[in-house]
């Protein structure tokens, strides 16, 4: 999509991540996922031209390394803050979290020993969860398996990001009373983050501002909502 009036003629190059709810295909409602939402609001409120690509992590963080991709959504770390530009906070509140099958209550990760967790594959590198030898785990292709396993009975508990499970217990049409407690087992920043050295200083000014401008006014928590049954909003 190019805007009209803007300001810079080589679009800028947005990636995102392969993964539900951030993008989804052939959605039903017609939705193209949470970050290609984020994305489009702030080019479109920045009058930037744009472009938006999406990719497998290992892919989107080798085309942001080569000059392929300039920005995208992540969530700000230390690792983060090294490799690429923190342009602008997107959310404050980025959860990650562990739900419960009904009756089983958890206070701390020790509840969850002698117990059944499902996870996806390659997420939780040197957290407790990955090497606590008393968890049995069950590691799973996405989060939509990891809430089929949890609404069959296979597994005690399910872990991930607080967007992803709760959008596939919506999908679900799952109501609270089918799961137990959710307990905040991390909680970080997600950012608009760009590579270095890549686009004019006017243009991340531009895309700074109007992130800002979208959070304040409270756009990226009104997205949100389109993929999050108000059961668990």
């Amino acid at each position: 999509m190019l805007p009209i009036n803007s300001v810079r003629a080589e679009p800028v190059r947005f990636v995102t991540i392969d993964y539900e709810p951030y993008a989804l295909h052939d959605d039903f409602e017609g939705r193209l996922g949470l970050f290609v939402d984020i994305n489009t609001a702030i080019a479109e409120r920045a009058e930037l031209a744009y472009s938006d690509t999406v990719l497998p992590i290992t892919r989107l963080i080798k085309n942001l390394a080569h000059d392929v991709s300039d920005c995208g959504v992540f969530l700000l770390t230390s690792v983060s803050k090294e490799a690429y530009i923190p342009v602008a906070k997107i959310l404050d509140r980025f959860d990650t979290i562990i739900v419960t099958r009904p009756g089983l209550e958890i206070s701390e990760i020790n509840d969850l020993h002698h117990k059944r967790l499902a996870l996806p594959r390659g997420a939780f590198d040197g957290s407790s969860i990955l090497t606590d030898p008393d968890i049995e785990r069950y590691f799973t292709n996405n989060t939509e398996q990891g809430v089929d396993l949890l609404k069959a009975g296979r597994v005690d508990a399910i872990a991930g990001s607080s967007l992803s499970i709760l959008f596939n217990f919506s999908s679900e049409n799952m109501s609270r009373h089918e799961i137990g407690d959710i307990f905040t087992y991390q909680r970080q920043q997600m950012w608009l983050q760009c590579a270095k050295g890549q686009l004019p200083e006017e243009t991340i000014m531009r895309l700074r501002q109007a992130t800002d401008s979208l959070r304040i006014e409270g756009v990226f928590d009104t997205l949100i909502k389109r993929y999050i049954s108000d059961v668990f909003s």
